[in-house]
């Protein structure tokens, strides 16, 4: 796991950010896919926070077409406005070459995912819906059907004269009478191609005043749900097999991990064509830079020092060196000018970003941390005419939920990640940034930092039964606290190497501590 310099442990308070609300579906506003080209740059609904607005379009998903600020207006023109760009979120599986690509905003720049928009005082929510496969860039066709979209006119991976002739793929696969269901609703021929196992979930909400800040902010939060497995008679995945990928030269077997989970679920889950492996996650914005073109970027090491530079090429900022954390700024003096800044949180939702669902009643059956790097972007010209500016994070996986049934029958995996936008000057976004600390840090137990090393594994987690230490070595000195400090019990000179432990000699219903030399992990008994 990649190291975090100031990893705190996130109780109660902000537990409530993942009991998110359920929306029911409104089944006659969803289309996986829609030839919708003309809508591709609307506003549908807008949230703002003071003088700082984000706007959203229904037509692609929910995905961010307008970035508004005071005197300069919307920040996102033409360049920006296509659903496989503007401002959203994607996963992509390393494996398949970044093929499958479930992706917040639709099939294709001309072709968006028609969702419902539920707006609530100071906040957005995008419900529950299917989500659609991008089209990976154009490097693998694996859509046979263009009833609805075209495929893009120039496949960037492909021969110059490679044409399709709307009625070939290169899938291998027999999709003539192809249907999928997704939430009661047929699809076939091309919405069923594009379809994918997941599911998309996702917020925008004014944070201002909750996070008790001094300057304008829009949190981002989303979920991929995987939801419906790979192993079914018509899954999208095995559009994406290994026999089509290598021929498309778009297939890396040594990506696949030997071991998805880090510690949830208990046991060994390698990586497979069943699985989604080494996933790119991603969200990012992106700006005309006609609009607007900020000159600087200030960025804050992990020795809290500020470094601010010209935005000259593509800059990365990983967690080893810098914060997660970055601003983007039209002058050098601190003090005046527009900028906008971008917050990824150290919060316990984003260091667990893979969490195990019950899919019948929706509540959690485990946590995980499959994170390897976490890094920034800022690329000033993506292209000529645009800049492209986010976060992206590289993890283990996900798991299948037939392979998940065995141990976890009714449960799948979501990954999930919350983002802070803020406008004002450097200066004033810096102090938000610290505020936004302080934020996280008053829903902390700040006694305890958390690591991932592997000097013992806990299961199961939560329990209402017994929880199961194992140990690395029988010399390992074990303690238990509750979330005052208050140490409730201690082990020492163990003559086994697996400590069962009854849950009412911890205690009642809550979150505790389990510290094992010098790592501690949290517990939750309910």
């Amino acid at each position: 796991m990649i190291k975090r310099i100031t990893l705190k442990i996130v109780l109660a308070g902000l537990i409530s950010f993942c009991n998110l609300p359920f929306y029911g579906q409104d089944l006659e506003k969803f289309e996986i896919i829609a030839n919708n080209e003309d809508d591709r740059s609307a506003i549908t609904d807008t949230i703002k926070s003071d003088g700082f607005t984000v706007g959203v379009n229904k037509n692609g998903g929910g995905y961010i077409t307008e970035i508004s600020i005071p005197e300069i207006g919307n920040t996102m023109g033409a360049y920006s406005q296509s659903y496989g760009r503007g401002g959203q979120s994607s996963i992509r599986d390393g494996a398949r070459g970044g093929q499958y690509n479930p992706t917040q905003a639709g099939f294709s720049d001309n072709g968006g995912t028609i969702c419902e928009v539920v707006k609530t005082t100071g906040k957005i929510v995008i419900p529950t819906r299917g989500c659609a496969l991008f089209n990976g860039d154009g490097k693998f066709d694996y859509t046979r059907f263009e009833n609805i979209v075209s495929d893009p006119s120039n496949w960037s991976g492909f021969p110059a004269d490679y044409e399709d002739n709307n009625n070939s793929d290169q899938d291998i696969i027999d999709e003539e009478n192809l249907s999928v269901v997704i939430d009661g609703r047929t699809f076939t021929k091309q919405a069923a191609e594009v379809h994918s196992e997941f599911d998309f979930y996702c917020e925008y909400e004014n944070i201002k005043t909750a996070a008790n800040l001094s300057t304008p902010a829009i949190r981002h939060y989303f979920e991929y749900r995987f939801v419906r497995s790979s192993t079914s008679a018509n899954a999208a995945m095995k559009q994406f097999n290994m026999e089509a990928l290598k021929s498309a030269q778009e297939w890396y077997p040594e990506k696949l991990s030997l071991d998805i989970s880090e510690e949830h679920p208990y046991g060994e889950h390698p990586g497979d064509l069943t699985n989604v492996n080494d996933i790119t996650l991603s969200w990012s914005i992106r700006t005309d830079v006609a609009i607007w073109d900020p000159l600087y970027r200030y960025v804050q090491r992990n020795n809290a020092t500020w470094e601010t530079y010209e935005r000259e090429g593509v800059f990365r900022g990983r967690s080893n060196s810098y914060k997660l954390r970055f601003i983007i700024a039209e002058s050098d003096d601190q003090n005046i000018g527009h900028a906008l800044g971008f917050y990824l949180p150290e919060s316990e939702l984003n260091t667990y970003n893979i969490v195990g669902i019950n899919k019948t009643d929706g509540s959690e059956a485990y946590r995980d941390d499959r994170t390897t790097d976490s890094f920034y972007l800022d690329n000033p010209r993506r292209i000529a005419e645009m800049s492209w500016i986010g976060f992206r994070s590289k993890l283990n996986g996900l798991i299948d939920i037939s392979n998940l049934a065995p141990e976890n029958p009714g449960v799948y995996e979501k990954i999930r990640q919350e983002t802070i936008m803020l406008y004002g000057t450097p200066a004033e976004i810096k102090t938000a940034f610290i505020q936004l600390d302080n934020y996280f840090a008053t829903l902390s137990t700040p006694k305890y930092g958390l690591n991932n090393k592997k000097e013992f594994n806990m299961y199961p987690n939560p329990t209402n039964g017994t929880v199961n230490i194992a140990l690395n070595s029988s010399k390992s000195a074990v303690n238990i606290y509750n979330v005052l400090g208050l140490k409730l019990l201690s082990f020492s000179n163990l003559n086994k190497q697996i400590l069962s432990i009854p849950a009412t000699k911890i205690g009642s219903s809550g979150i505790y501590f389990v510290q094992v030399n010098n790592t501690i992990k949290k517990l939750i008994i309910d």
